[in-house]
């Protein structure tokens, strides 16, 4: 009877420790607070761009983006630039040049939970450029009479649309200014093209084909964050969730 008493009262105290630990576990663990409705905006600018055109590259950019975000998950974004190529061929003396704008808009997504500051980005963007492009060709030989010849063509006009998937991420280096960088996967949609030739280079692509990779090392500024005091829509929005 005693010894059946005694783990009675051992299995009591076991329980009631054990429901200790797991409320005292739970209250430690906090959890994490959510993002207001509007977190603000940033702008940014590639600087792989610059150095892709210092170093003589075959085609470079220069590109500004900004984006909104919200709950610091969902950044819709728009981005903007200018993509130039100077080629000359290795083996002949053709050249090719094209200089044009191109835009490219989208979305990007935060997979980080924590508001700590850091963020590893997915996101999907439709790029699109209308541009022109010159080749010229001093040894050209005509492929139907055989003849020896040059070739000049100038203006050609040329439109292609296309899809990019990308993955980065990004880190705050100071205050409001932070470090991005990303790598993407680009699928051309559409093109148009003179039918003398299609272009070598797509600005805001890449070399022209079906498909391509590319990147971006982006220096970024929030310029609007929301501040401790919720805002009227932040408090609807609350009101809302609750």
């Amino acid at each position: 009877m005693r010894n059946w008493r005694t783990s009675r009262y051992i299995s009591a105290v076991a329980l009631i420790s054990l429901c200790c630990l797991t409320v005292s576990a739970s209250e430690k663990k906090e959890p994490v607070p959510k993002a207001p409705l509007f977190c603000g905006a940033a702008v940014f600018a590639d600087l792989s761009g610059p150095v892709m055109k210092a170093v003589g590259a075959r085609f470079d950019q220069l590109e500004v983006g900004a984006r909104l975000n919200f709950r610091d998950h969902y950044f819709p974004i728009c981005e903007l630039g200018i993509g130039e190529s100077d080629r000359e061929g290795r083996e002949n003396n053709n050249k090719f040049h094209a200089r044009a704008p191109y835009y490219r808009v989208g979305m990007d997504y935060n997979l980080n939970r924590k508001h700590n500051g850091n963020r590893l980005m997915v996101g999907l963007r439709y790029g699109f450029s209308s541009f022109k492009y010159d080749f010229s060709d001093p040894d050209f030989s005509d492929p139907v009479w055989q003849g020896a010849g040059s070739l000049n063509l100038k203006n050609m006009k040329g439109q292609t649309g296309w899809l990019e998937a990308c993955i980065g991420c990004e880190t705050k280096l100071w205050s409001f200014i932070r470090l991005g960088w990303n790598i993407r996967y680009k699928v051309r949609l559409h093109q148009s093209a003179n039918p003398s030739g299609e272009p070598y280079y797509t600005p805001g692509f890449g070399k022209n084909g079906s498909n391509t990779f590319g990147g971006t090392l982006n220096l970024i500024f929030d310029v609007g964050k929301t501040t401790k005091k919720k805002t009227a829509v932040e408090q609807i929005t609350e009101t809302i969730n609750k």
